[in-house]
């Protein structure tokens, strides 16, 4: 930082974050004024990108929204919000054909759209692109549009520091350059959050390491409600690594009839679930950590050779590729999975509309909790809520007004977060172990102290790790209050659903936690 120079940009719209939501966001707000896309890395590298599995909607002649919204609803263990269901199932065939518009092009066979069934669908409904590479198709397609519209101006490599906001009314954010450590601010009266999740905070993951909950952190300290933070989804079949990076071995691959094996070779689903392999992913997740635990073992095996070579090459071209490389032929050997954090649930609480309890901030995509996915996400809904709820973020928007001359300086100078320090690989291993997929009271309390502790060393620290702590202390309070099981949250020492938990916690700086009935 030289000075206190602060470089200030004005822009009708503010963006922060590059995955589907963002990009799709920027390309709506463009048609109203002018937009100014930030992200603090590529716009390429985003769970969005990440994602393998495809977009569920109802376009197939036997399915329908309602039918979609009921599949929803029983993934989401009676927390869902049903009129947002709504939203999304109504709305979300509309968004597939916007996306296509754009440039987008969903694999299709001789009656219309090759469509996938996946966990917890009664349907085939999962489009898909490029096999199992949908959400690169889907983020390639977008970032092409945002780069072809002038009226966007992107800033890549920049990080978001602080909202600005005042009165309850936030009209902009504090950054810095992740290269140079150069402070920026960005005025606008309209600010759309779409920063991602939060499940790269722990140590076996499926996320980019860019994944660290900053958006949730950002809002939280400007004074936005969250809520949900308790449920973290961690998906069944992830490629079991030692590293922790998990290859994500997609739902799709179930939805096409592949086998779950424990170490004798027993396909364990059936006597688990009606739906075996397809059930939910929170049941799945659960009953592969207990044959884990039964067996002493980090994996259990999903077995798709009796689908074909042929079949397995061209459906999963990525995925093969990729177990190739760690010596797996998955056409003969079977893939050794685990369960690892997939996607935050839980987020900045928003209305039907994507507005915060912030004037003037909306969120949008997995940093949001709009009440879509209850206690359990629905396979493959997460990018159709992505594009539904960006675009009623953008219509929803209204002129504001900022303040004339904004003369904040920075509180603390910006220092790039050192990914291998001691600190963070520590709070990974604190959050997978005290507060992941299974949890209970005593695990969650030393987890609270080891975060008070990492907090009083951080001091006033990088920005960027007091995000992470305070994301992370979110989750664990959420944990620790919910005292039931219920969807992606399973409590050890309270198993089983309680019908008096059927309701939301809602978290707010400086304020006791409320319990918001549905």
């Amino acid at each position: 930082m030289a000075g206190n120079e602060v470089e200030r940009t004005r822009t009708d719209f503010l963006v922060i974050g590059g995955g589907a939501s963002g990009l799709f966001a920027a390309i709506l707000a463009a048609r109203r004024g002018s937009v100014a896309l930030i992200t603090k890395s590529e716009l390429k590298l985003s769970n969005s990108a990440w994602a393998q599995g495809g977009i569920a909607a109802a376009v197939a002649p036997d399915d329908s929204p309602r039918l979609h919204l009921e599949d929803t609803l029983r993934a989401g263990r009676g927390l869902c919000n049903e009129k947002a269901v709504e939203i999304l199932t109504c709305e979300g065939p509309e968004r597939i054909r916007d996306l296509e518009d754009l440039g987008a092009a969903f694999e299709r066979n001789d009656s219309g759209y090759d469509l996938s069934r996946e966990g917890g669908h009664s349907r085939r409904r999962v489009l898909h692109a490029d096999g199992t590479a949908t959400g690169g198709h889907v983020v390639n397609v977008l970032t092409r549009r945002v780069r072809e519209t002038s009226a966007i101006r992107i800033f890549e490599y920049t990080a978001a520091l602080d909202l600005l906001h005042e009165d309850g009314k936030c009209f902009g954010v504090m950054t810095a350059n992740v290269k140079t450590g150069a402070l920026g601010i960005f005025l606008a009266p309209q600010t759309i959050l779409s920063t991602g999740g939060a499940a790269g905070l722990f140590r076996d993951t499926t996320n980019p390491p860019t994944a660290t909950g900053e958006g949730i952190g950002l809002a939280y300290r400007a004074g936005a409600e969250v809520a949900d933070m308790e449920f973290m989804q961690f998906h069944p079949t992830a490629l079991y690594s030692e590293s922790g990076q998990c290859f994500l071995i997609s739902e799709a691959v179930r939805g096409e009839g592949a086998h779950l094996l424990n170490a004798a070779g027993e396909r364990f689903m059936l006597r688990c679930h009606e739906l075996g392999e397809l059930a939910p992913r929170d049941v799945v997740s659960l009953a592969v950590h207990r044959e884990m635990k039964a067996a002493k073992s980090n994996w259990v095996y999903l077995s798709v050779k009796h689908l074909g070579g042929d079949f397995i090459r061209r459906r999963f071209p990525n995925i093969y590729e990729e177990c190739l490389k760690q010596g797996l032929d998955i056409t003969r050997d079977p893939i050794p999975v685990c369960p690892a954090a997939h996607y935050m649930v839980g987020g900045v609480r928003t209305d039907l509309h994507g507005r915060t309890s912030l004037e003037g901030l909306a969120a949008c995509g997995e940093v949001a909790a709009t009440g879509v996915h209850g206690a359990n996400r629905l396979a493959s809904n997460s990018l159709l809520e992505c594009l539904v709820f960006a675009k009623r973020a953008v219509e929803s928007a209204s002129p504001g007004k900022i303040p004339a001359d904004w003369t904040v300086l920075p509180r603390t100078e910006w220092r790039p977060p050192e990914e291998s320090s001691e600190e963070f690989h520590r709070l990974a291993n604190l959050l997978t172990d005290r507060a992941g997929l299974v949890r209970n009271q005593a695990g969650l309390c030393e987890a609270r102290k080891e975060l008070d502790e990492l907090g009083k060393a951080a001091g006033e620290g990088a920005l960027d790790w007091r995000n992470r702590l305070t994301v992370a202390g979110l989750i664990v309070q959420a944990a620790l209050l919910r005292t039931e099981s219920r969807g992606v949250h399973a409590r050890e020492d309270f198993p089983g659903e309680n019908p008096e938990w059927r309701r939301h916690i809602v978290l707010q700086r400086g304020r006791e936690p409320r319990f918001a009935e549905l």
